[in-house]
């Protein structure tokens, strides 16, 4: 099996290519960067989503039997900055992609990777959220990764291309920077390290719907495998869980004490209170969550502590 993965560099990326490589399948990672890293496991080559000519070479270089849609540009603050950016990548990306596999490798499986923001106000009125659910983002990247669903399912409508979109929740681990988690943990590191005795953090009532990213990778090649053409899936475990537990169970984990100190300043306006999924569609492939919580917050502290880049 040779399999492609956008935004291979990334966080859920570099996981997924890790556990297909431990699989057995060959892997080529689509990546920005001028000169790739060398890796003997992970075959990359250079391209720019924007550029539709690099695209379509890359992908006939590789010419894979799946790809993994995961390449973004996904700050939502960022988005509303510069919403032209990240519809170039996002939107204008994808399609130069699905063009590229529509014409290299048509009878290949794609995977696109959206968002658990496509949802948006809907989340505001449900305690979770199903795949049928409305789709009323708050944000421009949400409606990105909507516009970015969308086309793949007009790949599959129209061409035939076996096209499935998933939605992932709130994705967490160790690697993962600049989320709420990794911040916490950093925070309590420096506690541990006796350079502070506090934790600021901000309003801690969010309730999310927390997924380990080694379940998130598993549950992108089941769905690879197993879901539907055309489909659409959730990757959550409908578990409401607020910021508020994530710091408690934080506390437990770490060898120092702490106190908690909320801060109005990195409060975020833009946050949605509750966005939590309705996992049964993805059950009903098989699906079966591995790691639970306390299992993430250990190894992302595990892994600060030994002191791996990013």
């Amino acid at each position: 099996m040779k399999t492609l993965i956008t935004g291979v560099d990334g966080f859920i990326g570099g996981w997924l290519a890790d556990l297909l490589v431990e699989r057995g399948d060959q892997v080529f990672g689509l990546t920005r960067r001028v000169e790739p890293p060398d890796s003997g496991t992970v075959r990359r080559v250079h391209a720019d989503l924007r550029d539709e000519l690099a695209v379509s070479a890359a992908v006939e270089r590789a010419r894979p039997d799946r790809i993994f849609h995961l390449a973004a540009l996904n700050h939502i603050a960022t988005s509303f900055a510069d919403p032209e950016a990240t519809f170039g990548v996002n939107l204008l990306g994808t399609l130069h992609l699905l063009r590229a596999v529509l014409h290299h490798v048509p009878h290949a499986t794609f995977v696109s990777v959206g968002s658990s923001a496509e949802y948006g106000d809907t989340t505001r009125t449900r305690p979770t959220v199903g795949e049928d659910d409305p789709l009323l983002p708050t944000s421009p990247y949400g409606v990105s990764k909507v516009a970015q669903g969308l086309l793949c399912r007009q790949a599959w409508r129209s061409e035939g291309l076996r096209a499935i979109h998933v939605r992932p929740f709130a994705i967490i681990g160790a690697g993962k920077r600049g989320d709420a988690l990794s911040q916490f943990a950093e925070q309590v590191l420096r506690v541990e390290a006796g350079t502070t005795t506090t934790v600021r953090v901000g309003n801690l009532e969010p309730v999310r719907d927390f997924v380990d990213v080694r379940d998130c990778v598993a549950a992108l090649v089941l769905v690879a495998t197993q879901g539907e053409a055309g489909g659409f899936y959730n990757i959550c475990h409908g578990e409401p869980v607020p910021l508020f537990d994530i710091m408690e169970a934080l506390r437990h984990c770490a060898r120092a004490s702490f106190d908690v100190v909320e801060e109005r300043s990195q409060v975020r306006a833009v946050d949605d209170m509750r966005i939590v999924g309705d996992p049964r569609k993805l059950m009903g492939l098989g699906y079966a969550r591995t790691y639970r919580l306390e299992d993430t917050l250990r190894t992302t502290l595990q892994w600060l502590r030994a002191d791996r880049p990013a």
